[in-house]
């Protein structure tokens, strides 16, 4: 069980110095000089995101060579993965800079691709199992896609903040798995878990490289399917419980909108006003605010586990 951790850890760790020596020759960075919200101060490689999507494809490429009978829906997961990865690395091409962004033409794509990948997932067979309906259940993956993907890249704003989040959700789903025995959860949490591990070493402030709005909807996408792994009939914790476990991105990501839409503000458009933005502007250093960041998101991921188990 350990080499699917460990396969997508050492890939991840071999491939981050190379892309990152790769985007130094092709100056492909996120640059912060002209965008208000950037708070790094030099170009930084975005390929981070490239290097955990890779690890994990290649470890869960190992697990179908030697369980074949979840071929059907790796299929869909590494299909899925890939679109939503190809979205946000046009994301980071295209729109790198808050001046950049056309907000209409964004929404509109965020609301599709959801759909298109939650539909390829329902094909499989992975799905919110509460409501025997089809529209229903697409809708319910639909919500769990975009308010993930879109969640966790609210939190890459800052070294070491999304990665770590997203580690301790993947803690709480390797929890659950044991609990339920649910061992293609197991795997999946296991896979991602060396990916992000290996990434989070270079991304730990000072950060070597991003993972990117590609990475952060990667991995938002990955913990979509994993909370749809735990759904039951007619069951409202197990919809709720892996809300709770991906934790910290969801309630920000709730209140970031919220606050957004009553000032009239596109939800498109940054700000600096997020969930750590507040304990950095308070003067705590970066350490301390990650460390309460870590803290609230393990709190939230024990909640969820006690919703779903009792």
């Amino acid at each position: 069980m350990i080499v699917y951790f460990l396969l997508p850890f050492l890939i991840s760790l071999f491939l981050i110095p190379i892309l990152k020596k790769y985007a130094e020759k092709k100056r492909i960075f996120d640059i912060a000089e002209g965008d208000e919200l950037k708070i790094h101060k030099k170009p930084i490689s975005i390929f981070g995101g490239l290097a955990i999507m890779i690890a994990f494809i290649a470890g869960i490429l190992v697990f179908a060579f030697y369980d074949p009978s979840f071929i059907c829906k790796i299929s869909a997961i590494i299909s899925s993965s890939l679109i939503i990865f190809l979205f946000g690395f046009w994301d980071d091409l295209k729109w790198k800079h808050i001046s950049n962004i056309k907000p209409k033409l964004k929404f509109s794509l965020l609301i599709s691709f959801p759909l298109i990948v939650g539909s390829i997932l329902f094909s499989s067979g992975i799905m919110v199992d509460f409501i025997p309906n089809v529209i229903l259940t697409l809708i319910l993956a639909f919500l769990y896609i975009f308010v993930f993907i879109n969640g966790v890249n609210y939190q890459d704003g800052m070294d070491g903040l999304a990665g770590g989040l997203v580690l301790i959700s993947l803690i709480g789903f390797i929890a659950l798995s044991l609990i339920f025995g649910n061992n293609f959860a197991l795997i999946l949490s296991l896979i991602l878990l060396g990916a992000v591990f290996g990434f989070l070493i270079f991304n730990f402030p000072p950060a070597k490289i991003f993972m990117g709005d590609s990475g952060a909807y990667f991995l938002g996408f990955v913990l979509s399917v994993l909370a749809m792994l735990f759904s039951k009939p007619y069951n409202i914790w197990s919809i709720l419980g892996p809300v709770f476990i991906v934790g910290v991105p969801v309630w920000d990501g709730v209140f970031t909108n919220i606050r957004r839409l009553l000032k009239g503000k596109s939800i498109l458009l940054g700000d600096r006003s997020h969930f750590y933005d507040r304990f950095l502007q308070k003067g705590f250093s970066t350490q301390k605010t990650l460390l309460i960041s870590y803290s609230f998101q393990a709190i939230s991921v024990i909640i969820g586990i006690i919703l779903i188990t009792f």
